[in-house]
């Protein structure tokens, strides 16, 4: 996708109207200017707040700059490998906007209570009256978290391709994009640091703003398939341990357990954005510094990719292929159950 070094924002300010539904009699940049103004201006200042209410906590930073951030992880996704519809971005940018801001009412469920903003959006009438894109940009915008039913796998439930308004829209590919750009934008900027320098972060809190203050890089290499995490930490925080939750940790543990996460989305995330967008690894570098940051004391590399050959799962293809239980034959479907399921129904034919 050519962005010309601009984000989806600028893009899609040049696009012509005539190229979305109503073929121009809506302004369709306008009604995301309208959002996102109303968004920046009335709610997203107020999810962390919301959210520490809630629950407590110092919840890493949620406002304005985290959708910037994530808008631009989209941005730099798609410039070298992905494509949109004016529409599909138009859709892909409403749903940034609207993914997290259900933190408002905790971070229990997060993903799902953002309809209730979506809902005064509506009545506020800054997001249209179809209801089909409205339910389309909010199962875009839920499908960065949480589960349907256990199941984490919550893009696959999307529609692969569906006419919205008569025009095509990749719901699976919009919410990829979307889940692994948010993936991404736990940096720096999210961290508390005047409260880190004063240490006013809530003790059950600590680690999370530790980690996004020591990530002190993120670049996105579509072109070459990579993402590159740099994580910079001073010697007095390599040597001692922060609250998470209840628990007590080592922030370079953290930075292991967490690469692994953006391991495993990124796994996920492919799955529905190649062959267009192929980021095929994650290349990690943990430097530790003296505490004037004037001397390096040691360099961590590592490179998170998939390597080696796959393992056979538990079960194998009965455990694979959950709908070989929903046949008629046997359960579970072995040669044992199709020979008695032939058998029975042999001797009932030879009875009658």
């Amino acid at each position: 996708m050519n962005l010309r070094g601009k984000t989806l924002v600028e893009w899609l300010a040049k696009r012509p109207a005539r190229m979305f539904p109503g073929r121009g009699t809506v302004s369709y940049y306008r009604r995301f200017q309208q959002i996102e103004e109303y968004l920046n201006n009335n709610v997203h200042p107020h999810v962390t707040a919301g959210a520490n209410a809630i629950d407590g906590g110092t919840l890493t930073d949620h406002g304005p700059e985290h959708i910037r951030t994530v808008i631009i992880r989209a941005s730099e996704l798609l410039a070298a490998g992905g494509d949109l519809t004016p529409y599909e971005a138009y859709l892909l940018l409403v749903a940034i906007h609207l993914h997290d801001v259900g933190n408002l009412f905790g971070r229990d469920t997060h993903e799902i209570n953002s309809e209730e903003v979506e809902k005064h959006l509506a009545s506020a009438a800054l997001m249209g009256e179809d209801q089909v894109e409205r339910k389309t940009i909010r199962q875009i915008a839920q499908a960065h978290g949480g589960s349907i039913a256990g199941d984490k796998d919550k893009i696959s439930h999307l529609p692969r391709n569906e006419a919205v308004l008569g025009h095509p829209v990749r719901e699976q590919v919009l919410a990829a994009i979307l889940r692994f750009a948010d993936e991404l934008a736990d940096e720096r900027s999210r961290a508390a640091g005047f409260l880190l320098q004063l240490s006013k972060i809530h003790p059950s809190s600590e680690i999370y703003h530790k980690y996004a203050h020591s990530l002190q890089s993120v670049m996105v290499d579509a072109q070459g398939g990579a993402v590159d995490l740099h994580f910079d930490m001073p010697l007095d925080d390599a040597c001692r341990t922060f609250g998470k939750g209840d628990q007590r940790v080592y922030l370079l543990d953290e930075i292991y357990e967490r690469t692994m996460k953006a391991h495993r989305e990124r796994t996920y995330c492919m799955r529905f954005l190649r062959p267009q967008i192929s980021i095929e690894r994650i290349d990690v570098e943990i430097r530790v510094y003296g505490d004037d940051y004037n001397k390096e004391l040691a360099k961590i590399p590592y490179r998170l990719q998939e390597s080696g050959y796959p393992e056979a799962l538990p079960g194998g293809v009965l455990n694979a292929c959950p709908s070989l239980g929903a046949l008629a034959y046997g359960n579970p479907l072995t040669g044992k159950a199709l020979h008695e399921y032939f058998t029975k129904d042999q001797a009932n034919d030879e009875h009658h």
